[in-house]
């Protein structure tokens, strides 16, 4: 992509919206700020402050508790009364130091999603109220809250200035990577690769293919953010097959003790031990978090001996499910999110050294020629 052309129509854009708002006298924050803030707001704060921004009718009376309730966010309540860098701190760091039941947020909303959110709340002031804050805080009307990633989805990259408008607040969107294909590119957004063309206009979803070389380009992306999310899962909560002596490959893969691929794959599992490859193995139930699969890994992942309780499940001779209920057990729940997150639909799910991902069953001899090992 041209990163000087990007950054000469980004500051165009950018230009052209700050001549209109100084033009109609408008607001710190665009439309489509406030558009996110409300996903933010309903997600996070309706809850308590109502979906219109009302708040608790008797806000400024301690409760049974001696704490306050949510106060009104509408402008008939004091918000209006403070700047905004004490407007993020409070919702950063939660009113129960100043007597309210609010919690923190500084774990859960971002610097772009606490400046989303207090678009939107300003947004329901009325003009009146609005023009009274601005006089008691000109710098910051000016101004407003400068966010890195582009909250306001309207200056930066106009490849990616969309998606930011309108996917989840708080998904990851990263800088578009050029592919093979002239004029399209590579975004990732959250744990998941999309295609967008270099307007910023349309957008498809699904994998890219080289039919020559006979690869998926997706997965080979999808690699990186699998390694990624991987590494959040220990090796200790999963149940390890160690290489014969030397090793020369790591595989892991998403099981499911009631899959006969699953099966057939353990089955040769010592053959892949023979040849250097060390087989770890994540649980994920096919049926659910809460399926009988899902049962009867809980009571492997329960076992002292682990190994051998796979093995033994695996072998269709009528595995007894023991303890269900250990701490252990909860890496059967967390196999499975991550499966998810990850992109895993079926078992076996075979991740390479890599972070390609191989879908169903494969022979170890098909795997050992993968794994460029002879």
């Amino acid at each position: 992509m041209n990163t000087n052309r990007i950054r000469i129509l980004s500051a165009c854009i950018v230009a052209a919206l700050a001549v209109g708002a100084e033009a109609a006298g408008e607001r710190w924050f665009g439309e489509s700020l406030a558009d996110r803030g409300r996903s933010v707001y309903q997600a996070h704060c309706a809850e308590c402050h109502r979906e219109d921004g009302a708040g608790d009718a008797n806000w400024q009376q301690r409760g049974p508790d001696g704490a306050y309730p949510a106060p009104p966010l509408d402008g008939t309540g004091h918000t209006w009364h403070h700047d905004l860098s004490a407007l993020q701190r409070q919702i950063r760091e939660g009113g129960e130091k100043l007597g309210g039941v609010m919690p923190a947020f500084s774990g859960q909303l971002g610097d772009a999603e606490i400046a989303a959110v207090l678009a939107y709340v300003q947004s329901l002031w009325p003009d009146d109220i609005y023009a009274a804050w601005t006089k008691s805080y000109p710098d910051d009307a000016a101004t407003g809250i400068p966010v890195a990633d582009d909250a306001q989805g309207a200056g930066g990259n106009p490849v990616t200035a969309r998606l930011r408008s309108l996917l989840s607040p708080g998904t990851r969107i990263g800088e578009p990577e050029d592919t093979p294909v002239a004029g399209i590119y590579a975004v990732r957004a959250g744990s998941r690769y999309l295609y967008v063309d270099e307007s910023g206009r349309y957008l498809f979803t699904g994998e890219l293919m080289d039919l020559e070389a006979r690869e998926s380009l997706t997965d080979k992306r999808m690699g990186s953010i699998r390694l990624e999310a991987l590494a959040g899962f220990a090796q200790e909560d999963m149940v390890v097959y160690p290489a014969d002596g030397e090793e020369k490959a790591v595989l892991r893969v998403f099981t499911d003790t009631t899959c006969p691929f699953c099966r057939r794959l353990h089955q040769e599992v010592p053959a892949l031990q023979a040849a250097g490859v060390t087989v770890r193995y994540l649980p994920f139930p096919r049926s659910g978090p809460d399926g009988p699969g899902a049962e009867e890994m809980r009571s492997v992942w329960c076992e002292t001996d682990r190994a051998a309780a796979m093995t033994e499940a695996k072998s269709g001779d009528g595995y007894i499910v023991g303890d269900t209920g250990c701490e252990n057990a909860g890496a059967v729940a967390e196999g499975y999110r991550l499966g998810v997150e990850v992109g895993v639909t079926g078992t076996p799910a075979i991740i390479l050294p890599d972070g390609r991902m191989i879908a169903g069953y494969q022979p170890y001899r098909n795997l050992l020629r993968t794994l460029g090992i002879n």
